[in-house]
């Protein structure tokens, strides 16, 4: 028997609460969990029902055997009436000047070229059914961390549900995408100059029993912080939209109402924010007319001629050019024909797709005239899942049970993004939602010279990292509707 000793700080306690012991069965091992709470206790008298012990589990899991020794560091509660189970921790950078170290990452978590390209298609397919509906002047999605979102609902999976996911995800091997997702995470973390921040939690109803595979792979793979909260109260939303605000730098501070029938909320954040390459002069920053669908609008642009030719696409449908961060990422902007519109490049993901990777057409000194923006976008990503092919998550024939014995679906998928765009860079960010709730709720040549890029009509763009991720898609069909 293993026996797990748990202690935490406590700042506001579960009325009606009392302490006690549970314990759960773990492989074939018994594991005892004791629950002592510095300043009152906390856990809720279902927390002992069905002889489960969610901390227990997430402790016990690949813990080294040692009778009746505590685990390095107490687990500190960072949210009122939530506790905090397992605080992920990424590996930490290596010294600038520490080359060694630096490579020794690069070498130990290698990005399968395959891996990249599942991740490019997934981003063409799901940005025209996601960014379908063109009554929106301006949206902002991120396929990155829908990836992220559905890679750790499928490791709960199983059967035809696990299937559906795998082949939208573009592999039916779950531990190597895991993997793949753990390696991109640690690679994003060791790099000493990347804007990119992904970070993932779980978010666990006390009393339910998870299956130790799963915990295993959000611990080791996804770097995921674990809490454990009664899903339906006031402490639970808080804390979930509290964590979104703190992982987003409060660019999105989300509202929820969770339902008492909740199992789990796997959540994924990505945060970029960087600075141009060049940054534009605010004093060259100009008055003009943008070209909106509902008319004509007055719009503030930044202006730019860089010294050097940049490559462009010219084709009869559109204009492509992008600009640098001075972190090696870079926004591509496709500007539709005047014959041409952004839903028509939409609205097909070879097209869409064609449009920002196809190769260049050439060179030319590029005049950019970039409006300045700012907006927030959300989702309610279960009708364009199933477009996608997943459907069988959000039924009664749903199999999670890699996750839980308790039958199970996906009652919820939904993301908010934001981005903002000015003189010095952009920031943007996202954050999607996956609730799990028990079964009973249920070319032409290439051109030379000089090219005037002016975004003065509807426009794409892309934000992608170094690394090659297409970390958002959207478009801009209104920049006055900047907040």
């Amino acid at each position: 028997m293993i026996v797990l000793w748990f202690e935490a700080t406590i700042r506001r306690p579960f009325k009606g609460a009392r302490c006690g012991m549970a314990s759960t069965r773990l492989g074939h091992r018994q594991v005892a969990c004791e629950i002592r709470i510095r300043g009152g206790c906390m856990m809720k008298d279902r927390l002992l029902r069905r002889g489960a012990c969610a901390l227990a589990l997430a402790l016990a899991a690949g813990m080294t055997l040692a009778a009746c020794a505590k685990p390095a560091g107490d687990v500190v509660a960072s949210y009122d009436g939530v506790a905090t189970v397992l605080q992920a921790s990424l590996p930490q950078k290596p010294s600038v000047d520490d080359y060694e170290a630096q490579n020794a990452v690069l070498d130990e978590n290698r990005l399968d070229q395959s891996f990249l390209d599942r991740l490019s298609a997934f981003s063409y397919d799901s940005a025209p059914v996601v960014l379908a509906d063109d009554s929106k002047p301006n949206e902002n999605y991120s396929p990155v961390s829908l990836y992220y979102a559905l890679a750790m609902t499928q490791a709960g999976a199983a059967g035809s549900t696990q299937d559906e996911i795998a082949a939208l995800l573009g592999s039916p091997d779950v531990a190597g995408t895991a993997r793949q997702c753990g390696n991109l995470l640690r690679l994003f973390a060791a790099d000493q100059h990347s804007n990119v921040t992904l970070a993932n939690s779980v978010w666990m109803r006390p009393d339910e029993q998870f299956k130790q595979g799963f915990v295993d792979a959000m611990r080791d793979q996804f770097y995921a912080s674990l809490f454990q909260t009664d899903f339906g109260t006031p402490e639970a939303d808080r804390a979930m939209g509290q964590w979104i605000a703190d992982n987003t730098q409060g660019t999105i501070a989300p509202v929820f109402k969770t339902q008492e029938q909740q199992l789990i909320s796997l959540i994924n954040t990505v945060y970029f924010k960087s600075e141009w390459a060049k940054a534009f002069d605010e004093k060259t920053t100009e008055s003009g007319t943008f070209s909106a669908k509902s008319g004509d609008l007055a719009a503030d642009f930044m202006v730019q001629r860089l010294d050097k030719p940049q490559e462009i696409r010219v084709t009869d449908a559109y204009t492509r050019a992008s600009l640098d961060f001075a972190d090696g990422s870079k926004m591509t902007f496709v500007l539709p024909s005047e014959g041409s519109s952004a839903p028509a490049l939409l609205g097909d993901s070879a097209a869409l797709k064609e449009a920002f990777t196809a190769e260049s057409t050439g060179e030319a000194f590029v005049t950019y005239r970039v409006p300045k923006f700012a907006f927030d976008s959300s989702y309610d990503l279960i009708p364009s899942l199933e477009k996608l092919g997943v459907r069988t998550a959000f039924s009664d024939r749903a199999d999670f049970s890699n996750l839980t014995d308790t039958p199970a679906f996906v009652s919820s998928v939904k993301q908010e993004s934001h981005i903002g765009l000015d003189e010095n860079g952009v920031e943007a960010s996202a954050y999607t939602k996956v609730d799990i709730m028990e079964m009973s709720a249920l070319p032409d040549p290439a051109l030379v010279g000089e090219l005037d890029f002016n975004l003065n009509r509807p426009f794409l763009y892309e934000i992608r990292s170094k690394q090659g991720v297409v970390l958002f898609v959207g478009v801009c069909g209104d920049p006055s509707a900047a907040k």
